[in-house]
């Protein structure tokens, strides 16, 4: 793409130049018409925006289709998602500390870590997988993702009532399965400073 932009950039720029007529002894330039100028901007324009346009990006035509993440791989690609969860997560336990369970139940991580953490923290869980012939529910981490993901949604239920007690417990029992999960996935504790 970016050789045919060159070329059509070339060409556009040598139809821009002045052409000259002969008046006697004299050469006269004569300046680019209007119209000419017209016509031809919308070419340079596309030749111009072609020139430095990002290359195209091929699939890998499925070399990987069907095979396991590295766990390498999944650390670089899920640990900062993960991560950002995983506070977000615990930043809503403040409130549901304090009794504020409306607070709580209008927390960012309702609306977003939650959906992230549920799709971002199975990927690195069945990273974990050493053999591919092994299904995910065979792994471990996967069944602790799984465990926690029923834990949250029981905290859910117990943010949306009225019981502080029941959504501190809830929160409690919630923490434990988190801590779980981030050992399984090699993730620091919900204690470590990554998450303030």
């Amino acid at each position: 793409y970016r050789s045919m932009a060159a070329v059509l950039l070339v060409l556009v720029s040598s139809a821009l130049v002045l052409p000259t007529t002969r008046v006697g002894p004299v050469v006269v330039e004569s300046l680019v018409t209007r119209q000419r100028a017209l016509r031809l901007a919308p070419v340079a324009a596309v030749a111009f925006a072609s020139a430095f346009a990002p290359p195209p990006s091929y699939a890998s035509g499925g070399a990987t289709a069907g095979r396991t993440t590295s766990i390498p791989t999944a650390k670089k690609r899920y640990f900062a998602r993960v991560t950002a969860d995983v506070a977000s997560f615990l930043q809503m336990g403040s409130a549901i500390k304090a009794g504020a369970l409306s607070e709580a139940s209008n927390a960012p991580f309702w609306s977003s870590g939650l959906e992230d953490l549920t799709g971002a923290g199975y990927l690195l869980a069945v990273a974990f997988k050493i053999d591919a012939r092994v299904p995910p529910q065979k792994i471990q981490q996967k069944r602790d993702h799984d465990a926690l993901i029923a834990s949250i949604d029981k905290l859910k239920k117990a943010v949306g009532g009225s019981d502080k007690a029941a959504a501190q417990a809830q929160y409690a029992d919630t923490l434990a399965k988190l801590d779980v999960y981030l050992k399984g996935v090699e993730l620091p504790p919900t204690s470590h400073a990554a998450y303030q």
